[in-house]
């Protein structure tokens, strides 16, 4: 049995959705709510240590980390293939997997400030303690620290996005002398991958992303989104994208004072 711990329209969570639904696999979904903290309960921590999703649980077996998880997905359904058959292919498959990963830690900053930041106001000073002890990765607990405290400064806001772009910009040129998808010929992880970052950008900075600086990358992203799988995954009203309930307090959570 396969269960997808997942949060919906998260980044990542939308990578691991994706691959499933390409592949046409049944699974059982679990949507953690990250406004609620669910992701940071005990019972969640024991199946992913780092207390973020998605998480993908196979006959009672937790994978973690979207990369991983993809790949592990191609392994063990290989059909129909998400990798191309070509070793060279392939290696370019795995650059643009590899590289979303990557460039996921600069566009975190960006939606941490944009999206998220917000959000700690709402918290007094007793559940941002709560919070921040339960936070098990010390480099999250410092962003989330950096974001009560202010958040990043302008030019760190600058960097993350010029390094973001930098990366849409040989997306560009890859399309450009190689396409029509990331690994050439084959739709791959690569582009399941990828096409989740550059999602999060159209929400946070549209215009950064018009047709007459990134026409290859739009034309992708269109011949991506008609793909019916995509279609489901980056809809906002389907039954894995639940309505957000009202927030809680965590000091009134009794698993978290523990």
């Amino acid at each position: 049995m396969l269960e997808l711990y997942h949060s919906g329209l998260t980044t990542c969570s939308k990578q691991v959705r994706h691959c499933l639904r390409e592949k046409g696999l049944s699974y059982v979904s679990r949507y953690v709510e990250l406004w609620n903290y669910e992701n940071l309960s005990p019972d969640y921590l024991k199946l992913n240590p780092n207390g973020v999703v998605p998480t993908l649980v196979h006959d009672g077996n937790p994978i973690i980390n979207s990369f991983c998880i993809n790949e592990y997905i191609d392994d063990v359904f290989p059909e129909p293939a998400l990798r191309p058959a070509d070793p060279k292919d392939r290696a370019r498959m795995r650059y643009w997997a590899w590289t979303a990963d990557e460039v996921h830690l600069s566009l975190a900053r960006l939606t941490h400030e944009r999206m998220l930041k917000a959000a700690l106001k709402d918290l007094g000073p007793e559940d941002l303690q709560i919070m921040l002890r339960s936070t098990p990765v010390p480099e999250k607990r410092e962003r989330w620290n950096l974001l009560a405290k202010g958040g990043y400064s302008a030019d760190q806001l600058q960097a993350a996005l010029d390094n973001v772009l930098f990366i849409f910009r040989r997306v560009e040129e890859e399309l450009s002398s190689r396409g029509p998808w990331l690994a050439g010929a084959t739709f791959s992880l690569g582009d399941i991958n990828m096409v989740a970052i550059v999602h999060r950008i159209f929400e946070l900075y549209p215009d950064r992303l018009n047709r007459s600086d990134f026409p290859v990358l739009n034309g992708w992203w269109e011949r991506l989104m008609a793909r019916p799988a995509a279609a489901y995954v980056y809809a906002e009203d389907t039954d894995e994208v639940p309505q957000r309930p009202p927030r809680k307090s965590i000091a009134g959570i009794a698993e978290f004072q523990v």
